[in-house]
C-alpha cells in the first residue's frame, strides 16, 4: 500500500471507528451525507477515496472536524474513548476532551501547525487537499486544495452542495468554480464567496496546476 492510499485508508478507518463509537449506523450516516451507502462502504473500507466536499459533509454530520477525521484518530484525545456519545453532536472545539459524553473545555487561542505536520490527502479526480487549520479556528475548517491538469470535483459531471458557507481564494493557476447555472474562472489573487447548499462544481481545464484556499464555514446540522 502507497503512502497515499495509506492516509484514505486511515481516513476511511477513522470515518467508520467514529460513526460507530455514535453508534450511528452505516445507512443512516450515508443518507444524511447525501452518498449512498455502498459509496461510504467504500470509504470506509479505503476501497474510494472521497471528494473533500464528500468528507466535509461525513465529519459535519460526525460533529466532528475534517482536521480529526485526515489525522487519523480514534479519539480527540488520545484514549480510544468516543469522539462523542450520541448522534451527531455540536461541533467539539480545540483543546476539548470527550470522556463520557461530557465535554471538557480547554481553549487554547494561539495554535501554530508546521508545514511538515500538516496532513495531506489525495481525494478523487486528481483533488488533493492540505489541512491549514486546527482547532482554534472555531466553525471554519481552513484547506489548501490542488487541482492537477484535469482534475474536477466531484468527478464526472456531477454538482455537489452541502451546508454553510465557502470562501475560495486563488493562490496559484487557474480553476473553474461553477455556482448554480452561473461559471467563474479565477485566476491568481481573485476569491469566490458563496453558499454551499448552491450547487457547485470545480475544475482545472488547464495546463498547470492549480492551487485554492477553501474555508468551509459551518452551519449546525439538521
Amino acid at each position: 500500500m502507497t503512502s497515499a492510499n495509506a492516509v484514505v485508508a486511515d481516513l476511511g478507518h477513522t470515518i467508520r471507528v467514529v460513526r460507530e463509537g455514535q453508534n450511528v449506523s452505516l445507512r443512516e450516516l450515508a443518507r444524511r451525507a447525501g452518498i449512498s451507502a455502498s459509496a461510504l462502504s467504500q470509504i470506509e473500507t479505503g476501497k474510494t477515496r472521497p471528494t473533500v466536499k464528500t468528507a466535509y459533509e461525513i465529519a459535519r454530520q460526525l460533529g466532528v472536524r475534517l482536521t480529526d477525521l485526515s489525522a487519523g484518530a480514534t479519539s480527540l484525545d488520545g484514549t480510544g474513548l468516543p469522539v462523542a456519545a450520541g448522534p451527531f453532536p455540536p461541533p467539539v472545539g480545540h483543546g476539548d476532551v470527550v470522556r463520557n459524553g461530557l465535554v471538557a473545555h480547554l481553549r487554547q487561542p494561539v495554535e501554530l501547525i508546521r508545514r511538515e505536520a500538516q496532513q495531506v490527502v489525495d481525494l478523487q479526480g486528481g483533488e488533493r487537499f492540505r489541512v491549514l487549520s486546527g482547532h482554534a479556528l472555531p466553525g471554519a475548517n481552513c484547506l489548501l486544495l490542488t487541482y492537477e491538469p484535469g482534475a474536477t470535483s466531484p468527478p464526472g459531471e456531477e454538482f455537489v452542495r452541502h451546508a454553510g458557507h465557502e470562501f475560495n481564494y486563488l493562490a496559484a493557476g487557474r480553476l473553474v468554480i461553477e455556482v448554480g447555472t452561473e461559471r467563474y474562472e479565477l485566476k491568481p489573487g481573485d476569491t469566490l464567496t458563496f453558499p454551499a447548499t448552491t450547487p457547485h462544481r470545480l475544475s482545472n481545464p488547464w495546463e498547470e496546476t492549480a492551487e485554492l484556499v477553501c474555508v468551509f464555514v459551518s452551519s449546525p446540522g439538521p
